[in-house]
């Protein structure tokens, strides 16, 4: 006999349902939309940072959820990696992350691994954006690879190294992991500093140093949250 799904849909028993178009998707459809609504059209221009937060925002949301996405939000995603590609290899990571995390990923886009080669990247800038990028998919991070390149930031950069060791501490599951890798450590240079910088942590705590991931997170979440407490489940 056939069953049938809330929405009345009904199909023959032994052949799959159709894919559902979840809230989750209704947001990065929403979301996509916006950024390409905005979207500067000098490719020259840098992007504003109410896109970066909708592209992160998307990419959030696929991480989490888009391993049951229809084509549909591949399709989202898409166009706005096609919107970006001629512009900074940065401002395309994002979305081609998103789509390497969903079920549909015909053109097999992927992003991790460049991610991962990026974040000790010697451009503050974009040494900062690929850890703000690596916070919200830091757990298929290789800690291996990633953590001898955060604690290096940690020794031998100017900018921004408080954020690798802010990243750096998520990958370890608590923080005396974190302790025993930072303190086995041996940078490749600046020793001096990066104990002392080791002392700062003690002295301020690790919460210190992800509390700016965690504000950028929570950011996000009120892009998608107040857009997918709206929508309305289907009628019985």
């Amino acid at each position: 006999m056939p069953s049938t799904e809330q929405t009345g849909q009904t199909w023959l028993q032994g052949v799959p349902p159709p894919a559902e178009f979840r809230v989750a998707d209704l947001c990065i459809d929403h979301l996509s939309r916006q950024f390409l609504a905005t979207l500067p059209s000098n490719h020259q221009q840098p992007l504003p940072a109410d896109l970066d937060d909708l592209a992160l925002a998307c990419l959030l949301v696929a991480y989490e959820h888009g391993n049951r996405s229809p084509l549909r939000t591949t399709n989202a995603l898409e166009s706005c990696l096609a919107a970006v590609g001629t512009r900074f290899w940065g401002d395309q990571l994002p979305w081609r992350l998103a789509l390497e995390f969903c079920l549909h990923n015909p053109k097999q886009r992927l992003g991790v691994n460049e991610l991962s080669a990026s974040l000790d990247h010697n451009n503050s800038s974009i040494r900062l954006w690929m850890l703000k990028i690596a916070w919200l998919v830091r757990q298929k991070l290789d800690p291996d690879e990633a953590v001898p390149k955060l604690l290096n930031n940690m020794a031998n950069t100017l900018g921004n190294w408080d954020a690798s060791a802010g990243l750096c501490s998520a990958l370890h599951q608590e923080e005396g992991y974190f302790w025993i890798s930072a303190e086995g450590h041996e940078p490749e240079d600046y020793a001096d500093q990066y104990q002392q910088r080791l002392g700062f942590i003690r002295e301020r705590g690790l919460p210190a140093f992800t509390a700016q991931f965690e504000h950028l997170e929570l950011r996000l979440r009120r892009k998608t949250d107040p857009f997918s407490l709206s929508q309305h489940a289907p009628e019985p």
